[in-house]
């Protein structure tokens, strides 16, 4: 099955695959951390402008990423909107 995405985000996926994890064990945040997820990503990428980066930056965010993340998220999105 192909999914699409990056080859890095198939293989993650694959390797996950084999392992047995299934996509639908994978828990979503609880109210607060997603709460702590929005306001870490709204420091970097704005959510009215690029809601669908906000979007998954929260999503990243509540599945383990750290304010780092979101962070180099926002540096890229920079970098190639100035190009």
């Amino acid at each position: 099955v192909t999914l699409g995405g990056s080859p890095a985000g198939a293989a993650y996926v694959e390797k996950k695959h084999q392992a047995g994890a299934s996509l639908a064990q994978w828990q979503g945040c609880s109210d607060a951390q997603e709460e702590d997820a929005r306001t870490t990503c709204s420091k970097h990428i704005q959510e009215m402008t690029q809601p669908e980066i906000f979007s998954d930056c929260v999503f990243d965010m509540c599945r383990g990423g750290d304010e780092s993340f979101a962070e180099s998220v926002a540096e890229f999105f920079m970098q190639t909107s100035s190009t």
